[in-house]
């Protein structure tokens, strides 16, 4: 099988989790990988079985041999590096938060528009077979008429710079409550008409935790609390008029159960035992859009990454919460 070529920027925690995929996945290989310090990219190279390795990223992205970027950096440097991978012509998929507000995003895609070169997010909730499935289960009425959605998300990431930074664009809500929200844009046909929502700072300026309360058309809502401070029970229930589907972990869900009217269990899905760890969808997905010449993966369109970072602006607009870096109000 002919390997697909990708080169990783970023030489963190999720880039090594991608690598280690894409070296288990048939038909890719994490060829390069590239960090602003050689010696940490040729670490990483090391343990994650990548042999060639570039001490800058401008150096990753004009090698000719790369063939879809993965950019796995702090949330700040998402638009910039992407710009730059369209503007060379690669592919690029970039981790999530796409951005950090809808206007970088925005520029970012309309290039990829007008350079017709493929851009995509990185979002796995997406692609998951299970999410699939959550989404088969709520539209076929299987509990009924789904009307409520509760979840949780939250881990201690105290400790982690790029998470409590504002420099970074860190907080809660971007790098962590994106998930649940994405489950519940993909439920209900997209963004709540009705928001609202209270949140707590860290010392550093960023969210630490919030609570969403969201009103969605034809009498649909969702309540939604995310952290960084501390771990929550990261699962998801969707209530139904006849019944209620259970979610173990909503950012990456491996089981599913379905309740009856009366409250007991009527079925129970697993993930598949060929599943990898998640990642592999969305680079499947990818693959297939750049080798047909699509711009963009069906999972995870243009449409529903504005749609999800023009309401996390909407948000943090009411919060009074604008990070110093470019095409974001300042107060």
């Amino acid at each position: 099988m002919i390997q697909f070529k990708v080169g990783i920027l970023g030489a963190g925690v999720i880039s090594g989790i991608i690598a280690d995929t894409l070296n288990e996945l048939d038909g890719f290989t994490p060829y390069a990988v590239a960090a602003r310090d050689k010696e940490k990219a040729d670490k990483f190279g090391e343990e994650h079985n990548v042999d060639v390795r570039y001490g800058s990223y401008d150096e990753l992205i004009n090698d000719p041999e790369v063939e879809l970027v993965y950019v796995g950096t702090v949330h700040s440097t998402h638009a910039e590096l992407a710009k730059k991978c369209i503007n060379a012509g690669k592919p690029v998929l970039v981790e999530k938060p796409f951005s950090y507000n809808a206007k970088t995003a925005g520029e970012v895609l309309q290039l990829a528009k007008e350079k017709n070169v493929f851009c995509g997010e990185a979002m796995w909730l997406r692609y998951l077979p299970l999410t699939k499935l959550i989404n088969d289960i709520v539209s076929s009425g299987l509990i009924g008429e789904s009307r409520t959605f509760v979840a949780s998300l939250g881990y201690d990431l105290k400790d982690r710079e790029r998470v409590t930074s504002m420099e970074t664009a860190g907080g809660a809500l971007l790098d962590v409550g994106v998930y649940p929200l994405t489950l519940a844009f993909m439920m209900f046909g997209g963004a709540p008409s009705a928001v609202a929502s209270s949140f707590a700072r860290l010392k550093t300026g960023v969210d630490a935790m919030s609570t969403l309360q969201l009103g969605f058309p034809k009498g649909k809502f969702a309540t939604i609390t995310s952290s960084i401070v501390s771990k929550l029970d990261n699962r998801g229930i969707v209530y139904g008029t006849a019944g209620r589907l259970e979610i173990d972990n909503v950012n990456c869900p491996t089981n599913l159960k379905i309740f009856g009217p009366t409250g007991e269990q009527t079925q129970e899905f697993n993930i598949k035992d060929k599943d990898k760890n998640g990642y592999e969808y969305q680079f499947m997905a990818a693959r297939q859009a750049i080798i047909v010449g699509r711009p963009e993966t069906p999972e995870n369109k243009y449409t529903d990454i504005m749609a999800l970072y023009s309401f996390t602006d909407a948000i943090r607009k009411t919060w009074k919460l604008n990070y110093p870096l470019p095409g974001e109000e300042q107060n």
